[in-house]
């Protein structure tokens, strides 16, 4: 909830099917020698001093080549059918002389179709001080934009820089934002690492409002001071269903140490999630591995009088998520949040040691369906917890194993000899047969 109302290695080849696009020639898989701190645009013969440079002089279908060396610049793609590529040890970066700044706000901003960046690492782009105007971000994709990919790219060490207790602060690792009458559609991030962002009251990954048609997987996301990823309805326009994130999936990802608990923005408020659906729809998040977040996964609607519907939650393994809960359904209060409807939740494997497994907060309606998960709450956790008395019943929870009982009629305990987490999945030892149940990442010991 938000304060306001796998581990992998980066490959070379770069897959250009999602931008629907055939590249002039084809990249090559190397650096030529003595080639460095430039951009050349593949098949021309001409290189240039910066990123920026070989994008205004480049055209439709043209792929941009990006040495090694540090760019210490701002990039703005505005061209159709671009590709830019790294090659490893090409990183695009802040500097003293090189700040956030209203109209600069991103390192690179894209508006656009067929779009793709890759293999990029973005860092030290830090705005100190609260503002309630200017928010860092590595990558933004906005306008009516179709066709976005962006892949293997790393960002790190930037953010804002706390100086005095405010609420102003924000910042996003990669940003997409449609306005409800531009959509944005099909946008694919994968294979992206994110890591130690300072992010006050936003997102380290984040796609919000109208975008339509989305998917992110394969990222890994550590050691953010708020929300890993999230997809987000109704904050710019509260009246308008348009401004909803919907059709997405996002699936494969690895979410660790995710907590606002040092956020200054937040005040001491324990609630960053690892994956969160707020307000949006038709979303599904699947085999993901989430430990060590305040809240694994929270399907909510943070607006009054609205819904989250359409959420589908499945075969995720999420452990230690002991701020608040491994999973969580619906707005934090009811007189200020909105609530859930036609969401489901099943096979899934929740392992916390304090705090809920499972919480349900203003969600009320036999719409909901959560079954078929395994709940093992050890220590001072509870399996199942619900938060808003009357505003909490009326769900359909039934079918789910747990070790402990849970006030939820029509569920089953089993008895738990042991629990483990383990190269992201969870050993259970139990006498008891839980086939069907759970994540199928989860291994059961008889």
């Amino acid at each position: 909830m938000k304060k306001k109302a796998s581990i992998f290695v980066a490959g070379m080849l770069i897959s250009l099917a999602a931008s629907n696009i055939i590249p002039s020639i084809s990249i090559e898989a190397h650096a030529e020698e003595g080639l460095k701190n430039c951009a050349v645009i593949v098949g021309k013969e001409k290189t240039y001093n910066s990123i920026n440079e070989a994008v205004k002089n480049a055209t439709e279908n043209d792929t941009i080549k990006v040495y090694p060396g540090t760019y210490n610049e701002t990039i703005s793609i505005k061209k159709d059918g671009l590709t830019i590529v790294g090659e490893e040890g090409a990183v695009i970066s802040g500097s003293e002389k090189l700040k956030p700044k209203s109209g600069k706000e991103s390192l690179i901003q894209i508006e656009g179709n067929n779009i793709t960046v890759s293999n990029l690492e973005f860092t030290n782009f830090v705005l100190s001080g609260p503002s309630s105007d200017v928010s860092p971000k590595a990558i933004e994709v906005d306008g009516n934009s179709e066709h976005i990919t962006i892949s293997d790219c790393k960002i790190h060490d930037m953010g804002v820089n706390y100086t005095k207790n405010s609420e102003d602060y924000n910042a996003h690792g990669i940003l997409v934002s449609a306005e409800p009458d531009e959509p944005i559609k099909d946008v694919t991030i994968s294979g992206c690492e994110l890591y130690n962002l300072k992010l006050g009251q936003s997102e380290a990954l984040v796609v919000n409002g109208n975008v339509d048609g989305f998917k992110i997987e394969n990222n890994y996301i550590h050691n953010c001071d708020n929300i890993a990823i999230d997809a987000i309805g109704y904050e710019k326009d509260k009246h308008n269903d348009d401004d909803r994130a919907h059709n997405g999936e996002i699936f494969n990802n690895t979410v660790c140490t995710i907590s606002s608990r040092d956020n200054v923005a937040y005040g001491g408020d324990i609630s960053a999630g690892g994956i969160y659906v707020d307000g949006g729809y038709d979303v599904e998040i699947h085999d993901n591995y989430i430990s060590d977040a305040d809240i694994g996964i929270e399907v909510s609607a943070e607006c009054k009088k609205k819904v989250v519907t359409g959420v589908k939650v499945y075969n995720n393994v999420l452990v230690r998520n002991n701020g608040w809960a491994g999973i969580c359904i619906g707005g934090s209060d009811p007189k200020d949040n909105g609530e859930a409807k036609e969401n489901e939740i099943y096979n899934n494997t929740v392992y916390n040691t304090e705090e809920a497994c499972l919480r349900i907060q203003n969600a009320h309606d036999d719409s909901n369906k959560i079954h078929n998960n395994i709940f093992i709450a050890t220590d001072s956790a509870e399996a199942y917890s619900e938060e808003c008395g009357n505003n909490s019943k009326h769900n359909v929870v039934k079918d789910n194993k747990s070790n402990q009982k849970m006030s939820a009629s029509d569920n089953s305990t089993f008895k738990l000899k042991g629990a483990s987490s383990n190269k992201m999945s969870v050993e259970i030892s139990t006498s008891d047969d839980l086939s069907g149940y759970g994540a199928p990442q989860t291994k059961v010991n008889n």
